[in-house]
């Protein structure tokens, strides 16, 4: 009898840790590439955020904004930065933003053709910020991934090189005679 008690407690753990571990297992989307604390964004998330910092800032003869990871900069930042009541209104944005990219194009904001996401886009950029749902979620996005491209290590070695204050110090220049004006 002892025997059998011992067989079915061990079936039983393994029976429990399996159902434990099933729903990891058939979970459909990945999770997102960086580690979030307070918002859910999966990996189709945040490959719509890539693609729209792409389309905000394309890459050209110099790294665009996805190149730079300005994407995962936005993703910090609302993780890290943003109210509990902010997070929650960009969540929704972020829905509502996929939402209005179907019905408008018919297919996903990825799926859809680079001019159709340019004309939505467009539409968003006339709409305010305080009307809500996904011109929210792209205006405050926006702004996070123009600040995180402009942050990042290429934009300030690169293009605008930063300077520490009070700049160089040029020891040894020529100085040449100052000429004389008459009234």
């Amino acid at each position: 009898m002892l025997v059998n008690r011992r067989t079915a407690l061990k079936q039983a753990l393994v029976v429990s840790a399996g159902l434990a571990l099933l729903p990891a297992c058939l979970r459909k989307t990945a999770p997102a590439s960086i580690t979030l604390k307070n918002i859910a964004v999966d990996s189709e998330g945040e490959s719509m955020l890539a693609l729209l910092a792409d389309t905000l800032i394309p890459t050209t003869s110099t790294p665009g904004a996805k190149d730079v990871k300005a994407h995962l900069f936005a993703l910090t930042m609302v993780d890290d930065c943003f109210k509990k009541e902010d997070q929650q209104q960009w969540t929704a944005g972020m829905k509502a933003f996929s939402e209005l990219s179907e019905k408008k194009t018919g297919k996903s904001f990825e799926k859809s053709t680079p001019e159709a996401r340019a004309a939505l886009l467009g539409e968003l950029e006339k709409a305010k910020a305080e009307d809500g749902g996904a011109a929210y979620f792209y205006h405050a996005t926006k702004r996070l991934i123009i600040q995180g491209y402009t942050t990042s290590e290429y934009f300030l070695t690169k293009v605008q090189v930063y300077e520490l204050v009070p700049a160089r110090f040029h020891g040894s220049i020529p100085v040449k005679p100052a000429s004389r004006r008459t009234a």
